[in-house]
């Protein structure tokens, strides 16, 4: 009886917030490269894809009235290119891939008008796991199987700061997000080989259901 009286009083509390949630969705390209370090520099194999997201604006009033949380439930179609296996030379193999992942970013975001726009600055961590896809390497091509460490391939999950911005008007809104990984993305780290970090930067076009 207790623990049904808890449930009942957080709906209630809850009940406020959700009914003035936005809800929307969006689509758009993006421009994702992986990064390592080599010798004194920073190389970026990069390559282009595709981002796709239903997402959610919760509005923190009690707060400040221009403060949000906003998160999304994205696939993400990113990968690029790497170095691996260390010789006299250098090293050896070039690979690329690409591959589709489940992408929900958790941002704080602050809202303001401009003439009869809103814009809105957001920041935050995302979570990032990967779900299928593909490399080649060595002129093969293979699946790549997410954390198998006996073979040449990237790890499920990545942990990344995401930021961006977005330009609305009436329900329509243009947004370009940044997302860094800061996880190394090799499954697998040999002696000599540096680690590889996943990075995306997305423009998206999007619609709101309900514009207030």
């Amino acid at each position: 009886m207790k623990k049904a009286a808890i449930v009942a009083l957080l709906f209630v509390l809850a009940f406020p917030v959700w009914g003035q949630v936005t809800w929307g969705v969006r689509a758009g390209g993006s421009y994702s490269a992986l990064v390592q370090k080599i010798g004194d520099k920073n190389e970026a194999g990069s390559r282009m894809g595709f981002s796709v997201a239903a997402l959610a604006n919760i509005p923190l009033n009690a707060i400040y009235k221009r403060l949000s949380i906003r998160t999304e439930l994205g696939l993400m179609n990113q990968g690029g290119a790497w170095y691996s296996g260390q010789d006299l030379d250098g090293m050896a193999f070039y690979n690329r891939c690409r591959y589709n992942s489940l992408h929900i970013p958790v941002n704080l975001a602050w809202t303001f008008p401009f003439y009869d726009m809103r814009i809105s600055l957001y920041a935050g961590p995302s979570f990032d796991f990967s779900l299928f896809g593909d490399m080649t390497s060595r002129k093969e091509n293979q699946h790549l199987h997410f954390g198998h460490t006996d073979e040449k391939d990237l790890k499920p999950f990545d942990l990344g700061v995401n930021t961006g911005f977005s330009v609305a008007y009436h329900a329509y809104f243009l947004a370009v997000n940044l997302n860094a990984g800061t996880l190394d993305r090799r499954a697998t780290r040999r002696q000599g080989e540096s680690p590889v970090y996943q990075n995306n930067i997305t423009f998206s076009l999007g619609y709101y259901f309900e514009c207030n």
